[in-house]
């Protein structure tokens, strides 16, 4: 019998080198945010920015004026990442940096517990900052993670690297006290994305799978009854109103892997390439020394949801209809390296090992091209026309809305969170899941009359949602010259009118 032996370190230098490279080149470049506000529309940052702002002026669960005619904080909104920041949000006073210091310390906490926690997984030093490397610094991490700032689910994939290396440690061992950890883990896991939390609870399952005695069977739902016993507080309302005070179920998110346009190019490819990866990495990892009843009970949720991720049909299963595509990839990404670390390359040939080590070296280069020549670079909002419209938020008096196009920025939703963190109230916002859908689709209306040039409309539906003042570019400012609207300030590219 062939004594197991796994890929060797040497393959991985290559690729952990020119990954940390292009992650420290990728945050440099984000660093602009510490002195710019996020305003265009490659972000989602400025939403998370504008609601760690709402956490102070307006509360935990409190009634806020600044979006959506007035919203309850956190009702939809999960809370870790938020909390977690506040005092560091109290002391500096500056979103923007909090925001940047925040993405730089989930990165070296990631970066510990995979070095520290690698080892219950007999990785080695190397392989454990690879599996780092490649997780935090592939392209759709930094295209996510950091470009587009979605630092809630950074932060839930954070606490998910220390669960899983727990659930591994403990898979075929009887669980004792330390096993414990996992009940806050968990709990930060669901307040921080609870995305992340519903994927996490594939694991679970997989390890409860595991336990063969009555006695760690029952230890192990008790965990996790107590783990959601801690989210309480934040989870029952969130269950409870879900339906008939937020639009989350009417978005349908899962359903975006079905939407084939141009501009689900890239993640088209990524929905049929990763699956595919993974379940052939799961092949050879389970193939060789690790093929036990264990190992397969352990990954068997897994394996299935990248099946039914690869068929497209997740969107078809409640719940995970609700997950757009990007948590799920990045769900299969984690496991994918873990098996390629840990296959048995014995039982490989020649040939396979041949392609096994350019394989890898062509996804790490094909990686970091795609953010190279596709992802944007943060985008300072220098134009003009931002410029202008920035200089009109001191002049909003009551609730504020932006009409008209903006091929070239800013991005409407994030200028209303710009605007939030200035104390300025919009009949918008930038987290729809906080509104009931009724509002949502009945502000949609609002900006359709204005498009449509039906003035008489678009006058009624702004006294309907209580606003009073219009931002629009100069191509559209003649549509507001009319009876009833005053400007209030007139730029070469912008303008500002209030409904009297």
């Amino acid at each position: 019998m062939k004594e197991r032996r796994e890929i060797p370190d040497k393959w991985f230098l290559v690729p952990i080198i020119s990954l940390f490279i292009h992650l420290i080149y990728r945050m440099i470049d984000q660093s602009k945010m510490i002195f710019h506000f996020a305003l265009d529309y490659h972000n989602d940052v400025s939403s998370y920015m504008a609601q760690l702002h709402f956490l102070k002026v307006c509360g935990f669960h409190q009634i806020c004026p600044y979006w959506y005619n007035g919203f309850e904080t956190f009702k939809f909104s999960p809370p870790g990442w938020y909390m977690l920041n506040y005092p560091l949000y109290l002391i500096l006073n500056d979103v923007k940096i909090v925001t940047y210091i925040s993405i730089v310390l989930m990165l070296i906490a990631g970066f510990i517990i995979f070095y520290r926690l690698g080892k219950l997984a007999d990785m080695s030093t190397t392989k454990r900052i690879a599996f780092f490397a490649l997780f935090f610094g592939n392209a759709s991490a930094i295209g996510n993670f950091i470009r587009l700032g979605r630092v809630n689910e950074m932060l839930s994939w954070v606490f998910f690297i220390a669960l899983f290396f727990i659930f591994y440690y403990y898979k075929d061992k009887k669980i004792d006290y330390k096993f414990y950890v996992c009940i806050p883990l968990y709990a930060l896991i669901v307040l921080s994305y609870h995305t992340t939390g519903v994927l996490s609870s594939l694991l679970w399952l997989g390890f409860l799978l595991t336990k063969k005695s009555t006695k760690d069977f029952l230890k192990t739902i008790i965990s996790g009854i107590l783990s959601l016993g801690l989210t309480s507080f934040w989870l029952v309302p969130f269950i409870l109103n879900i339906f008939s005070e937020s639009a989350i179920p009417e978005l349908k998110q899962g359903k975006w892997i079905w939407y084939f346009g141009k501009n689900a190019l890239f993640t088209n490819i990524a929905v049929l390439i990763m699956p595919l990866i993974f379940i052939i990495l799961f092949y050879f990892y389970y193939k060789g020394e690790n093929r036990n009843n264990t190992n397969f009970r352990l990954f068997m949720p897994v394996v299935v949801l990248g099946a039914l991720f690869l068929l497209r049909l997740t969107p078809l299963l409640p719940v995970f209809n609700q997950i757009y595509p990007d948590p799920i990839l990045h769900f299969l990404v984690f496991f994918g390296i873990f098996f390629l670390l840990k296959l048995d390359i014995n039982e490989l040939g020649s040939k396979m090992k041949n392609i096994a080590v350019h394989s890898i070296m062509i996804l790490t280069f094909l990686s970091i091209s795609v953010n190279l020549f596709y992802t944007p670079y943060f985008s300072v909002p220098d134009s003009e026309i931002e410029k202008e419209f920035i200089s009109y938020v001191p002049l909003v008096k009551e609730r504020f809305i932006m009409v008209g196009s903006y091929p070239e920025g800013p991005f409407p939703k994030a200028f209303y969170s710009f605007a939030g963190t200035k104390n300025k109230a919009s009949i918008s916002g930038w987290y729809p899941e906080e509104k009931d859908y009724s509002y949502i689709k009945g502000m949609a209306e609002v900006y359709i009359a204005f498009d449509e040039g039906r003035m008489d409309d678009f006058k009624t539906k702004l006294k309907e949602f209580n606003t009073s003042e219009v931002m629009t570019r100069s191509e559209f400012c003649e549509k507001l010259n009319i009876k009833e609207f005053r400007n209030v300030a007139i730029g070469n590219k912008t303008c500002l009118y209030t409904l009297e």
